[in-house]
């Protein structure tokens, strides 16, 4: 298990800014993140078996009661994914992500579990 910061609004595929460096800093630093977590977790040891997709749910404990869509959260982690798959050693695209959208915590969080 990982647990990660809410990812920030520059992740959204619906922010809009002038310039391409507050997208870019945040995906950066969320990437980072995430690696950093995962040799935390210590779970750079974890085996991925050849052409078997890894299942991934990705818990989202937002940090209010507003609405979100699953697809535009997913989108939002996709940063953070990057950064487990490169701390476990394996490409991104072997994951089978799902998400799940839990309660509400104070300043939220994304729990990421495979399984």
């Amino acid at each position: 298990m990982i647990e990660l910061p809410w990812p920030p609004k520059q992740l959204s595929p619906n922010f809009r800014s002038r310039s391409h460096w507050p997208r870019t800093n945040a995906i950066k630093k969320a990437r980072q993140w995430a690696y950093l977590a995962t040799h935390a977790a210590d779970l750079d040891g974890c085996d991925a078996i050849a052409d078997t997709p890894i299942r991934v749910v990705i818990g989202c404990y937002p940090p209010d009661r507003r609405s979100r869509d699953k697809d535009n959260l997913l989108a939002s982690c996709k940063a953070y994914l990057d950064g487990i798959a490169q701390g476990i050693g394996v490409n991104d695209s072997a994951f089978d992500p799902s998400v799940v959208i839990g309660e509400p915590v104070k300043h939220g969080k994304i729990v990421v579990v495979f399984g």
